[in-house]
């Protein structure tokens, strides 16, 4: 039997505008669309959510990222933005860690800041009663990261991956 060259043919109709109007781009929402920011840890899609103001997507892009590699939580990642970035359990904290490590405080237990005219990234510890500690050592005033740097609050472990830095701002 000789090889035959088969061609298959697929029709699909053009979307419409109706039907255009109603895409949302991967990580991104319209103004009056409200995001988690939980993501689904298979896909990475942003899930819509019913969500209060906090929990719809910022304006301002990403800076800088940090990923739980230890402890609960472990694999999650955290989107950080401009300026203060509160870090605690409370879903009302900008970076909030709640897996159930109840050594880190509810609000302010940390803070990571970026500071967009000097495009360099600060850790200082919190208000809470536990330390904040980058490797091994407690962190007793405001240090400025570099990136990969380890960061421990109770048993949950954190690196820090920046975006935004010396040679890239938005």
């Amino acid at each position: 039997m000789a090889d035959e060259d088969t061609t298959r043919i697929i029709t699909r109709k053009a979307p419409s505008a109706d039907d255009l109007k109603e895409t949302i781009p991967v990580g991104f929402a319209s103004p009056a669309q409200k995001v988690s920011r939980d993501q689904d840890p298979h896909t990475k899609i942003f899930r819509p959510s019913s969500g209060d103001a906090k929990s719809s997507l910022s304006k301002e892009p990403v800076v800088g990222w940090l990923v739980v590699v230890q402890g609960p939580g472990r694999g999650q990642s955290f989107a950080l933005g401009y300026g203060v970035n509160s870090i605690g359990r409370a879903p009302s904290e900008r970076i909030s860690l709640d897996f159930g490590d109840e050594e880190i405080s509810r609000e302010r237990h940390a803070l990571l800041t970026y500071d967009p005219k000097g495009r360099k990234f600060y850790l200082q510890n919190g208000e809470g009663v536990n330390l904040t500690y980058l490797g091994n050592a407690p962190v007793l005033q405001t240090i400025e990261l570099q990136g990969g740097e380890n960061i421990s609050l109770g048993k949950t472990e954190l690196t820090f991956v920046p975006f935004c830095g010396p040679n890239f701002e938005w």
